[in-house]
């Protein structure tokens, strides 16, 4: 089953010819993660992205305090470099992710060629986890932009984080909306780290145009455009016609250039499917997948094979709530879609939960159980 992460990885890729990441310090007991198509881990490969999954939580994350709205920060202390990997230098800040409400860390590292680069890992809804080491070096820099969590579609969450490094001369770190209004940001210096980490927190729907960085006497002493997120997905035209689907979402095939399925609520697209393996539902092992699901507030949907009649998703505690499926009326074949809404979670991997599929007469034909990522 496709897990959301890999619009995220894809929107990384969108910019990799000039973010080309260094692989990360890796955490203990790591494990390769696969991604869910085969052309996706082909860029990743191209690209430098690393992808694992985490086999055990990074940190435990405190509700409240002073930093970003619902936590604060953590600090853990950084593991030993694996050889020919870049260096830790002093402890990890861990902070909420307020994209995926999951941890993302950030600590300072050293190259074999003696820079210094913010490197960041963060977890996925699903348990998943990217990281990455920046390409730009922030040896004798004020301030550098090291990245974003923007992803096509936008957070489910609603929720943007830009983030990067600061000298000791910066005291205050600001957003500034393209359509009006700035948000300010934080400052974190881990221990022995040797610049401050800064975070802004801003509405996923609206567009940053600068950051800015002031000095103690409150004048701006650097100002920096993000890079911006384009992917072809966010202004190719549907071909042929829109599906009307459950839960108020439509369905539309796009060429970007590889066929994919859009799913869009009120306009905005909320989730998406590459169908470019989708006749037999192979994942990038080769291995055949019985289910890709998307999640958006209390939405649930996705596609299937062509033999599921009826999709149920079942809850920790035995009730349950059921999508029936249609087939694609673009007469691709080898898959069907369904959807529907669901009144338990606005988090359903945090909780965990069972999805099963139906043939017509009722018969279980697959089922895929999912514990608690949280």
């Amino acid at each position: 089953m496709t897990d959301p992460l890999e619009s995220r990885l894809r929107a990384t890729l969108g910019r990799a010819a000039t973010r080309a990441p260094q692989a990360p310090p890796r955490f203990s007991a790591e494990v390769v993660a696969r991604s869910r198509r085969r052309r996706m881990r082909k860029n990743a490969l191209l690209a430098g992205v690393c992808v694992v999954a985490l086999a055990t939580p990074v940190t435990m994350l405190i509700a409240g305090g002073s930093g970003d709205p619902g936590y604060v920060a953590v600090v853990v202390t950084s593991t030993p470099a694996p050889p020919g990997e870049p260096a830790p230098i002093g402890e990890r800040l861990t902070i909420e992710n307020p994209s995926e409400r999951r941890p993302i860390s950030f600590w300072y590292a050293r190259t074999t060629s003696g820079d210094t680069v913010l490197c960041h890992q963060q977890l996925a809804r699903t348990g998943a986890s990217s990281s990455s080491c920046g390409d730009k070096p922030v040896d004798g820099e004020q301030a550098t932009e090291q990245g974003d969590t923007r992803t096509f579609p936008l957070p489910a969450t609603g929720k943007v984080l830009h983030y990067g490094s600061a000298g000791t001369e910066v005291t205050r770190v600001t957003a500034v909306l393209k359509q009006g209004g700035r948000v300010t940001g934080t400052l974190t210096t881990p221990q022995g780290a040797p610049q401050a980490v800064w975070t802004v927190t801003v509405p996923a729907g609206k567009p940053v145009t600068a950051i800015e960085f002031a000095g103690r006497d409150g004048k701006t002493i650097k100002r920096i455009a993000p890079r911006p997120l384009t992917v072809p997905e966010a202004t190719a035209k549907p071909v042929g016609d829109t599906v009307k689907m459950p839960a108020k979402l439509d369905a539309g095939l796009y060429e970007t250039p590889d066929r994919t399925l859009i799913w869009k609520l009120d306009g905005q697209a909320v989730g998406l499917h590459r169908l470019a393996d989708v006749q037999t539902l192979l994942d990038m092992g080769g291995n055949r997948m019985n289910v890709e699901l998307r999640e958006y507030d209390k939405r649930w949907f996705g596609i299937t094979g062509d033999q599921t009649a009826r999709v149920a998703l079942i809850f920790q505690d035995g009730t349950s709530v059921s999508a029936a499926t249609r087939p694609d009326p673009w007469k691709l074949g080898g898959f069907r879609m369904f959807a529907g809404t669901q009144e338990r979670t606005d988090d359903l991997y945090a909780e965990g939960f069972t999805i099963a599929g139906y043939d017509k007469d009722g018969t279980e034909l697959w089922r895929e159980k999912h514990d608690p990522t949280r």
